[in-house]
């Protein structure tokens, strides 16, 4: 499985370094929170609703906008969470 077009989401990795599997959850919650609607499709190409849903729910601190962060938990069906787990501080 190759990313291909993800990676200009992890710019900050090398591309030639990054494993589908190993970085799984860097992957998707890069992609989550700042992809594009066609980034987001090629991520449920990549894993399966099931992998993606459990990968955002053990979060990661300050990643998400909070109207992003509606949409992701829409998609993925979740219904309540800690939105200051998730969401951006702005300063």
């Amino acid at each position: 499985m190759a990313i291909g077009t993800l990676k200009k989401l992890i710019w900050f990795a090398n591309p030639r370094k990054i494993n589908v599997r190993r970085d799984k959850n860097l992957i998707i919650h890069q992609t989550l929170s700042m992809g594009s609607l066609g980034d987001i499709k090629k991520l449920f190409s990549l894993y399966s609703k099931k992998e993606i849903r459990e990968s955002f729910l053990r979060g990661r601190r300050g990643l998400y906008d909070p109207k992003v962060l509606e949409l992701v938990k829409f998609m993925l069906g979740i219904k309540k969470i800690d939105k200051n787990k998730y969401v951006k501080k702005i300063r």
